[in-house]
């Protein structure tokens, strides 16, 4: 896996595919996740923080 740090601070789209995609505003707010149909997003700029509030830590690999 090769990796790409990207530091614009105006927000950043991470597309896979047509359908599928990641899309973050700047400062991690407003965060928008598409998969196929399915669509989740978090608005506001407490985004960062409810999409990880919402990630189900027990099916997750942490690290501390």
């Amino acid at each position: 896996m090769s990796r790409q740090e990207i530091q614009n601070n105006t927000g950043t789209d991470l597309i896979i595919s047509g359908d599928k995609y990641i899309s973050i505003g700047a400062n991690g707010s407003n965060i928008v996740l598409k998969n196929g149909e399915h669509m989740i997003w978090f608005d506001g700029d407490n985004a960062w923080e409810q999409l990880f509030q919402a990630i189900d830590k027990a099916k997750a690999s942490l690290s501390t």
